[in-house]
């Protein structure tokens, strides 16, 4: 039997020890390895979803500042809330510190939706008295009296922008029963109620050429227009102007409804945001302090583990402590992934608020882009598609401010048509209505793209011709008429010659806008006392 040196056993147990505990320090140090390339790619993975939240939150700031860039004008504490708003993003401020002026946003939209409300109970008690007006009149026809009744059944509601058109509307209508209730009980007053008659009837069809309604509304008003134009009965005039005031209310309360609508989206559409940034904003700051924490942990460990390697002697008495850093080292990487499990969720819920914003953003697009087309349709006259009057006078002062400080040469002319009421007359209003786009398409023709063209009454077109020379401005004024007389117009089978007589004159010494309208009226009178198709000049 062999005898083995104890000596040569000790050497042997303690070589295999050293080497067992040098491979489990490398298996160890390698998973510190794997948690620390984990622990970067974690916070790389953080640092990309913070990134993106303070964009989606620079997103959300310009959002909110072009939403109340829209509803600027709704009312006047509004306005100062927020055009303060709009200062505070507008200087890059903390979204969660703006977070109390929106909920006061919010309070201020609420409260405008019931002051509309009383606007329109307001407007409700008007048309009641306006109602009770004509019941008392023992000589209205019972079928008006129901008529009424059935228009004024339904409670109305009205945009608050359109609210004094109607209590215009309303005033006509009292004014028509009071013209009828006048030709019963005075004979003596025929002429004057035909005057007041005349007067309202072409005030009525004014306001239907400014009001700017879209469908089977306007074709409506329109219709309703080229009937009052053929001349009504006082009765039925009466029945006009209740006509008028239901296609009123009935487009002004479709409008209503729709702004509604979208503002009421808008404001949810907000609150769901406010509210997910807010709990984005508190999550991504849990996670960082959790992510500070652990890499603080973690930094602790690997401390500890390279200071043993260094001072340590004897493995033995050290892998205690190491099997107690291993082990904190598992909770580390299990604390680690549950934060990851939380960025997803936090990423899910950031990409989620992107796409409310692309498509809250779209639909404000979409509303603006309405607004704006409205807005331009607010100024066209619908029939002929040139400016109308309120156009014109607001171009006028502008060129007229223009002038008081260059003193560029600046004509207006206003062209109005020769014997249009014998054309309404012989060949019917639709044949009018055909002559008046036909010469204002023809006018514009031969305008130079810095002058202007508006319709200013029924039959006339007002011009501005700014910083044009004698010569030019003569030479435009007689293209014009030589080009309306060339104009091939057949009707019923006839040959029609349509002319137009011109009055223009020049802004000078200390004239004001009104004072050129005046004067190129003067102008037109004179040149149509003189004969038709005439131009003259006033000074």
């Amino acid at each position: 039997m062999t005898t083995i040196n104890p000596m040569i056993s000790n050497e042997f147990d303690i070589e295999y020890n050293v080497t067992t505990t040098v491979t489990d320090l490398n298996a160890v140090a390698s998973e510190v390895s794997k948690l620390k390339l984990r622990l970067d790619q974690a916070q790389l993975s953080y640092r990309d979803a913070a990134l993106k939240s303070r964009r989606e939150i620079v997103i959300l700031k310009r959002l909110i500042s072009r939403l109340s860039a829209a509803c600027r004008g709704l009312d006047h504490e509004l306005d100062q809330k927020l055009i303060a708003l709009r200062q505070e993003l507008e200087q890059n401020q903390d979204i969660s510190k703006i977070l109390p002026r929106l909920a006061v946003v919010e309070r201020l939209v609420s409260r405008l939706a019931n002051f509309a409300e009383r606007e329109n109970q307001d407007l409700s008690r008007h048309i009641s008295r306006s109602s009770e007006v004509l019941h008392q009149m023992h000589s209205l026809p019972a079928q008006l009296k129901r008529e009424l009744t059935q228009a004024l059944s339904q409670p109305g509601e009205s945009l608050s922008q359109t609210h004094q058109q109607v209590y215009r509307l309303l005033a006509f209508y009292e004014r028509a029963v009071k013209l009828l209730s006048t030709q019963e009980s005075d004979a003596s007053q025929t002429a004057v109620d035909l005057d007041v008659q005349l007067k309202l009837t072409h005030d009525l069809q004014h306001l239907i050429t400014e009001l700017d309604f879209d469908g089977e509304t306007g074709d409506k008003l329109q219709t309703i227009r080229n009937r009052l134009l053929t001349g009504v009965t006082p009765s039925a005039l009466l029945e006009i102007v209740l006509d008028i005031l239901r296609l009123v209310l009935d487009g002004t309360h479709q409008e209503r409804r729709a702004s509604q609508q979208f503002l009421d989206n808008v404001h949810g559409e907000l609150a769901t945001l406010q509210k997910t940034t807010q709990q984005s904003a508190e999550q991504s700051q849990t996670i960082y302090e959790h992510r500070s924490g652990m890499t603080t942990e973690l930094a602790d460990l690997a401390q500890q583990i390279r200071t043993g390697l260094k001072e340590r002697q004897s493995l033995d008495s050290w892998r205690p402590e190491l099997t107690a850093m291993t082990k904190e080292l598992l909770i580390l990487a299990e604390r680690n992934r549950a934060l990851e499990k939380r960025e997803q969720a936090l990423l899910e819920q950031l990409h989620y608020n992107e796409s409310k914003i692309i498509s809250l953003y779209e639909q404000t697009q979409d509303y603006r882009k309405r607004l704006q087309d409205q807005e331009q349709r607010m100024f066209l006259d619908n029939l002929t598609r040139v400016y109308n009057r309120a156009a014109f006078h607001d171009r006028l002062n502008h060129e007229y401010q223009r002038w008081l400080r260059n003193q560029h040469p600046l004509c207006v002319a206003l062209v109005d048509i020769d014997e249009f009421k014998k054309i309404n007359t012989s060949f019917g209003h639709a044949a009018g209505d055909k002559i008046l786009k036909i010469i204002a398409r023809a006018i514009r023709q031969q305008l130079s793209p810095t002058d202007f063209i508006a319709r200013f009454s029924d039959d006339a077109f007002m011009l501005i011709l700014p910083e044009t020379d004698e010569e030019t401005r003569n030479k435009r004024l007689g293209c014009i008429r030589e080009a309306i007389v060339k104009l091939p117009f057949r009707f019923r089978d006839k040959n029609v010659t349509i002319s137009v007589s011109i009055g223009a004159t020049l802004f000078e010494a200390n004239d004001t806008p009104p004072d050129i309208i005046e004067r190129t009226e003067k102008a037109l009178i004179s040149a149509r006392s003189a004969g038709n198709n005439r131009i003259l000049w006033i000074a």
